[in-house]
């Protein structure tokens, strides 16, 4: 959606809009009174409360960020957000602003690693603060090791038995290294052998605010073509929410 249409959207749109982009499962609609929006909550997942069903919390959660307006439940008890049109933008704000930043944050991730030849890697949110790449390969964490080398260390897979589960340990650790000299600490990297119905993995733990420096290090020049085939964009896969 263009800026021109986000601002010419409705209050109900540009809430549902933010709703489903920040992985909340909610249902907005207009009260019958036209004067009120109602934000159905289907899924807690992503919620600042712990209950989806509980409306107690939902309104305490509204009377402690200073919020006039109300909550029940509806019929088959999902809480049900009552809000008044001077409440809806700050509600949209709390409910998603920080989700929403760690959504772009995975797809501009997921964008440069696609762009850098990385095609087997998914990044997914795992909440407000933290992303997780995940790296499937059955080539012997070839994918893992390439990026490694994207990184500045060409050796990285030297002396290791990398279709063997301690080598790819070693693999994780080492990649782990690498990713904290280019990003910071917080970084973990955790390899699990793959069996017959799924391929090797490397899972790489990362703060939101270090993905825009791991995209920017990974980020080819632009007038660099790319060495490794199937390289390119693809879409990000974010799982159902819960």
């Amino acid at each position: 959606m263009t800026t021109c249409e986000a601002e010419n959207a409705s209050p109900q749109d540009r809430m549902q809009q933010s709703l489903d982009r920040a992985g909340l499962s909610a249902h907005v609609d207009v009260a019958d009174d036209q004067s009120t929006l109602r934000v159905v909550l289907l899924g807690g997942s992503r919620l600042p409360f712990l209950h989806v069903s509980s409306a107690d919390e939902a309104t305490a959660w509204l009377e402690n960020a200073g919020i006039r307006a109300t909550a029940d439940t509806d019929e088959d008890d999902n809480a049900v957000l009552h809000l008044p049109a001077d409440t809806v933008d700050t509600v949209r704000e709390l409910l998603t602003a920080d989700y929403l930043r760690a959504e772009d944050a995975a797809d501009a991730l997921q964008h440069a690693l696609h762009q850098a030849g990385i095609t087997l890697a998914t990044v997914t949110v795992a909440d407000q603060d933290a992303l997780v790449v995940e790296i499937a390969d059955s080539d012997n964490l070839e994918t893992g090791v390439n990026l490694g080398v994207l990184l500045g260390a060409d050796d990285i897979a030297q002396d290791i038995k990398l279709h063997r589960p301690k080598g790819m340990r070693k693999l994780a650790h080492r990649l782990q290294l690498v990713l904290t000299g280019a990003v910071g600490r917080g970084i973990a990297v955790h390899a699990e052998p793959g069996c017959e119905h799924r391929d090797d993995r490397l899972l790489i733990d990362l703060h939101a605010d270090q993905t825009p420096r791991l995209a920017d290090r990974i980020t080819p020049p632009a007038s660099a073509s790319n060495t490794w085939s199937g390289a390119g964009s693809s879409p990000r896969q974010r799982p159902p929410s819960t």
